[in-house]
């Protein structure tokens, strides 16, 4: 009976133990997670999914090119989002983003998201064609004072509309975002290059 209460005693020292300690997974990016013990309920593994390396948000520069003949790169840095759905595919949410100084103004395009990005084996890449998701953005201008000179709603809804998401080794995420808006005969070629935030 002593013994029995003796391995009593010493499972409850144990349990009191682990529960004081924490959990530390430090990942390759340099960045670590920290969890209580006592928070911990269990532990599973499961097999990795193509989306689990691109959830997250990036950083970096925006840059688009109208027509092949004009090149802008955003005012500030900007932060990309990608979620991912239970079927395997991502949402991209895209930023405000302001490009300055452009032959019309400073230039305002709205955040949006595209959803249901499926996974391109083939080119190792999410990959929509989204002409069919009529998603809507706003397109502001503003004049060199800061006075706004059009602040208008537009549906992508062309055929140029596509997006191409990769990461390359080094984790870093390339996004290539070609569209048209509203009557504009140009094509406008999209590249955002990010590091996780």
């Amino acid at each position: 009976m002593k013994k029995f209460f003796t391995l009593v005693i010493v499972s409850l020292l144990s349990a009191m133990a682990v529960q004081a300690q924490r959990v530390v997974i430090n990942k390759k990016d340099g960045s670590k997670v920290v969890v209580l013990a006592k928070d911990v309920q269990d532990v599973k593994f499961a097999p990795a999914s193509k989306t689990d390396p691109f959830i997250g948000r990036y950083k970096g520069a925006d840059k688009v090119k109208i027509g092949g003949m004009f090149s802008y790169t955003s005012a500030d840095e900007v932060t990309y989002e990608i979620t991912d759905n239970e079927d395997g595919t991502i949402n991209l949410i895209v930023p405000v983003v302001t490009y300055a100084k452009t032959l019309m103004g400073t230039l305002i395009l709205g955040t949006y998201t595209i959803s249901n990005i499926p996974y391109n084996a083939e080119k190792k890449a999410f990959i929509k064609a989204y002409k069919e998701d009529n998603i809507k953005f706003r397109f502001i201008t503003k004049d060199d004072s800061g006075n706004t000179t059009r602040d208008q709603e537009y549906t992508f809804d062309k055929d140029a509309c596509k997006v191409v998401i990769a990461l390359s080794d080094d984790g870093k995420l390339t996004i290539n975002n070609t569209y048209q808006m509203g009557s504009m005969p140009m094509v406008i070629y999209g590249t955002f290059v990010g590091a996780r935030q």
